[in-house]
């Protein structure tokens, strides 16, 4: 795969086949997972916000809930975190855990999650914890998302 920072994440799995039209459980996760990669560091410039956004326009998951229905409930949640970081972890959790035991719409949040992670030119340290972290509450092996120490060195 090319470097991480010139191109999109390509994901291995179709969104039609995993998501369900209309499902703000699986939509919330996803926005829940991706505002936590967002506020890994513990605050989101304009400029980061601006590439993840876009980046985020442009992911098949994004699209397939409604570009403007996710970035709205996406800059809500990144306010919540500005507000108060504990309140807005523990509301994202709570959203990405109920995705738990459905393994196609758990992998397709990490897929969506580590190409947000990219939008701003590398996969840093910070933000590879809290992958680490979605793919724990998730259940799933991060070995599966080139994640392992050995394949995380690499990113």
């Amino acid at each position: 795969m090319p470097g991480p920072n010139r191109t999109m994440r390509q994901s291995r799995i179709d969104p039609d086949d995993v998501w369900t039209p209309g499902d703000m459980i699986q939509m919330d996760a996803v926005v829940a997972g991706c505002a936590m990669v967002a506020q890994a560091d513990g605050w989101v410039t304009p400029d980061e916000r601006r590439r993840l956004v876009d980046r985020m326009r442009n992911s098949p998951t994004v699209a397939f809930f409604g570009t403007n229905d996710v970035l709205t409930l996406f800059e809500a949640l990144n306010l919540r975190f500005e507000r108060d970081l504990d309140d807005g972890e523990a509301t994202a959790e709570v959203a990405v855990a109920r995705l738990r035991g459905q393994p196609g719409p758990s992998r397709m949040l990490i897929e969506t999650a580590c190409s947000v992670a990219e939008a701003d030119g590398g996969f840093d340290a910070e933000e590879r914890a809290v992958i680490l972290s979605l793919c724990k509450i998730l259940g799933l092996d991060p070995a599966a998302f080139a994640l392992t120490a050995e394949q995380g060195a690499a990113r």
